[in-house]
């Protein structure tokens, strides 16, 4: 070890000679001794500053290098992260555009639906209430019963046949509609998208849209054909009484009140998905008016009997032999004996025309019902109405008595369109129709 040490400083003294460094100025020499020790520390310095300058300048390009790496690097993040953030916003656009088809999908569908249901609502609020006025006529009807009082016997009767049914029946509407539907849920289901994400949401929503929209065509061919039966259930009735229906119900070109609205003409297409309901409906709301029409019209047409208690048929209309002096002479109503004092009641709404004596009716009640029809209510022996009265139904007019040219007590009754007298049997008995229906 000794021996190296010893070595390395005779190299070091070998290199690093004592030197003298002579400077001349104005004549004057000057010099600088240098020994091995002064030289070996300034190459020490010089060498650590080369060193340094060495490492400096190594460390620069190495960090350079570096933050190159670094900005490509982060460039690189930079540009994955923009993609997948251009990525998710593009998935949220498809989201919200799918969003955005199902929320449209489902707002015209919505719309549709529920207008169909106001519709359908309103129609069969209507025919609730036209059913109701019609029950309550035919529970006052079956308070007289028929003309010799007899009470139904059969309960609900399905409906009595006033004329010859037709020879072929025509197709059922609760049929045709339910074809109708099954058409509209296979043309929804060919126009919905076949692919993408929204198909499956669509065609689910369209499923059950077309799922109601089939209970809502058979409830209008439902209320359609119940309007229609009973429409012409109450025209042979009103028919069977020997009154024409044109006489008391006036056709309107349109008295579609439930769907009346505005606005220029435009033809239902092919294409568009809820025609056939609204043409439905319109044919349905036209029966429904039709059956109003004469639902308000039967109101007011005289069908029941003067009495509602216990009776006997005693003379018919038309000509018979006079019960005073023998001879024939015309009988422009009928009668009915019952025990003294019975109420005499009005056979319909009305309005009081006359209520005092009359020559041959002794004291007499005569009441306007409304489109011609007038009755007469003859030999009571007291009155219970004013003239100008209105009456309902059944209202008590006076009480049966033996006024006037009477051969005992009893009720002359009479019916009288536009002054003509007709037979009140057949409006009672087209009354009986009502009740057993």
């Amino acid at each position: 070890m000794s021996r190296r040490s010893g070595k390395f400083r005779r190299v070091l003294s070998r290199i690093f000679k004592e030197r003298q460094i002579y400077h001349r100025s104005d004549g004057v020499v000057h010099f600088i001794s240098m020994s091995s020790k002064t030289q070996i520390a300034l190459a020490t310095i010089v060498g650590a500053a080369l060193l340094w300058v060495a490492y400096a300048s190594v460390n620069v390009v190495f960090k350079e290098q570096i933050i190159v790496a670094k900005d490509r690097d982060s460039r690189i993040m930079e540009t994955t992260y923009s993609k997948r953030l251009h990525d998710a916003q593009r998935a949220y656009d498809d989201v919200s555009e799918l969003n955005q088809i199902i929320k449209q999908n489902f707002d015209e569908t919505m719309a549709d639906i529920s207008s169909r249901h106001q519709l359908l609502q309103n129609m069969v609020e209507r025919k609730a209430s036209i059913d109701q006025s019609l029950d309550a006529l035919a529970a006052g009807l079956s308070q007289a019963g028929g003309p010799s009082g007899q009470r139904p016997t059969n309960g609900n009767r399905v409906m009595i046949d006033v004329t010859p049914g037709e020879p072929t029946p025509r197709q059922s509407r609760i049929s045709a509609a339910r074809k109708k539907a099954a058409e509209k849920i296979e043309s929804e289901n060919a126009a919905s998208p076949q692919k993408g994400a929204a198909s499956e949401a669509i065609k689910s929503m369209n499923k059950a849209a077309a799922d109601l929209y089939t209970e809502q065509m058979l409830l209008l061919a439902s209320l359609e054909e119940k309007a229609t039966t009973q429409r012409d259930y109450l025209t042979k009735v009103l028919t069977s009484a020997g009154i024409p229906v044109e006489s008391v119900v006036t056709p309107a070109k349109i008295s579609n009140t439930m769907l009346a609205q505005g606005g220029p003409f435009i033809d239902l297409t092919a294409g568009e998905a809820d025609a056939d309901f609204y043409l439905h409906a319109n044919r349905t709301a036209a029966a429904v008016d039709e059956l109003a029409a004469l639902q308000t019209a039967i109101q007011n047409v005289p069908l029941s009997s003067p009495l509602i208690v216990g009776r006997r048929f005693t003379s018919g209309f038309g000509v018979r032999r006079d019960p005073i002096n023998g001879k024939y002479s015309r009988h422009n109503g009928i009668d009915f004996a019952a025990a003294w004092a019975s109420p005499v009641t009005a056979t319909a709404d009305g309005v009081v025309k006359f209520a005092g004596t009359r020559s041959g009716f002794g004291r007499c009640v005569e009441i306007n019902h409304g489109n011609g029809f007038v009755t007469r209510y003859a030999h009571m022996n007291r009155i219970s109405v004013k003239t100008g009265q209105k009456v309902k139904l059944h209202d008590k007019v006076g009480e049966l008595g033996n006024s006037g040219r009477s051969t005992g007590p009893h009720v002359h009754y009479e019916i009288l369109y536009k002054g003509k007298p007709l037979n009140p049997r057949r409006f009672i008995e087209a009354g009986r129709y009502v009740f057993e229906s």
